[in-house]
């Protein structure tokens, strides 16, 4: 529950706050770089300070200008003066933007003398006021927005201050169009400030998805290896069971203890069947019927080739090596790489030339799908297919503990390079 502050208590704290807010030395996390709009990152580094030096030399020409024309008396080194009094609070503002709005109000107040007469009296030379707006624009884009609020305040109390210091006069429509033009200038830097802070939480956000897409797809990708090597596994497993309750009746009066091992071998390749198919049932909950059809091999790399040559590619397949019987497991996670490198072709280079390479080594296979340019452009309705393309392959790949290679080729195409060892990748 929570606790309930007195009054007082509560003046003190927002007191404390305001104070905290306008320190002229404070360095709060806030204040940080300016995100300016349609800049890129190098630039913003010195962007700010660019534009504040320009801006500085300008109101320093024109507050010397001033200074000519109010001290005749000593009109160099007043004009020089006055100058460097209104350039000073802009290039402050940006390593201590706080103090650099405390010197901009004093220069404000001191610079203050009423000018002309009736309806167009002035308290303030316009090269102050416009060094004020300056400095609230640029403060405005690297404070809180109720920082905002409470610098706008203190320019109306300056107003306030300077109009009773000021001789008798209709002063308050200088004061009045001083807090508007201040009012609109911190209006507009909140604006741009909030809206740089959305554009950074959007691009986090992104990233954010981004990162947790990138996740899905391994996990799901690790899922449906599973779910496929299952049915390879289930098979040894009943093999090495049926072998171990056949065993005992192939040898005439075995031994007790022979008959107890494959026994317990039994047992065990039993208990392991059960466990693979609870798993199996975990890892296909929600999922579809495609499952439970047959796995495919290699030797049904030529029906998947001409399923694609329907799509529109042209492709060749070259087998080198003396072909020898690999492992299930293997077996199928080539198949799967060959299958999503043309379906990546599909989506990225539609009627490009591809070329299928299947190379049987002593100790490894090495398969290649390399495509050349597009012949079209993609489509961005093009079908994903079943696999996470090269997120999917670098699983298979790393789950056989072999080499994948990706990259683009000399001609504008693409190449997939797969080297999977004949083991099985056994860790």
């Amino acid at each position: 529950m929570p606790v309930r502050r007195s009054p007082t208590a509560r003046v003190v704290a927002a007191v404390t706050t305001v104070a905290r807010d306008l320190n002229p030395v404070s360095r709060d996390r806030s204040q940080g770089t300016v995100r300016w709009p349609f800049v890129t990152a190098g630039t913003a580094r010195w962007l700010p300070w660019s534009l504040a030096g320009l801006l500085a030399v300008i109101l320093a020409a024109f507050g010397a200008a001033h200074g000519v024309e109010s001290m005749q008396a000593v009109p160099v080194a007043g004009a020089v003066v006055f100058g460097a009094l209104h350039a000073a609070p802009l290039l402050l503002c940006l390593p201590y933007p706080i103090a650099g709005m405390w010197s901009s109000l004093l220069v404000l107040v001191l610079t203050s003398t009423p000018v002309g007469g009736g309806e167009e009296t002035q308290l303030w030379p316009e090269a102050s006021v416009l060094t004020h707006l300056c400095v609230l624009g640029f403060v405005g884009l690297r404070v809180r927005p109720r920082v905002l609020v409470e610098m706008w305040v203190l320019t109306l109390a300056a107003g306030v201050i300077v109009v009773g210091r000021m001789p008798p006069g209709d002063h308050i429509p200088a004061v009045e169009e001083l807090g508007m033009l201040s009012a609109v200038v911190l209006v507009a830097a909140g604006a741009v400030r909030g809206r740089a802070e959305a554009s950074r939480r959007l691009e986090a956000q992104r990233a954010l998805t981004a990162a947790e897409q990138q996740r899905r797809a391994v996990l799901e990708e690790r899922s449906r290896i599973a779910r496929e090597l299952h049915d390879v596994l289930a098979h040894h497993m009943s093999v090495i069971a049926i072998q171990a309750e056949a065993a005992p009746y192939r040898v005439a009066d075995p031994p007790e203890r022979l008959t107890e091992s494959f026994a317990t071998i039994r047992t065990h390749a039993q208990d392991a069947l059960t466990e693979l198919r609870r798993v199996l049932g975990v890892l296909r909950s929600g999922g579809d019927d495609a499952d439970s059809a047959p796995q495919p091999t290699l030797s049904r790399v030529a029906d998947l080739v001409a399923g694609v040559r329907n799509a529109g590619l042209r492709v060749t397949t070259v087998v080198s090596g003396d072909p020898v019987t690999l492992p299930s497991g293997l077996e199928l996670s080539a198949y799967r790489i060959v299958q999503e490198g043309l379906n990546n072709v599909l989506r990225h280079a539609p009627g490009a030339d591809v070329g299928i390479e299947i190379e049987y080594r002593p100790s490894r296979l090495r398969l290649r799908v390399a495509n050349g340019p597009a012949v079209t452009r993609p489509s961005r309705n093009a079908a994903r297919g079943n696999g996470h393309g090269i997120v999917g392959m670098r699983e298979r790949v790393g789950m056989l503990n072999g080499e994948l290679t990706v990259g683009a080729t000399p001609d504008g195409g693409y190449a997939i390079e797969a080297v999977l060892p004949l083991s099985g990748g056994d860790r």
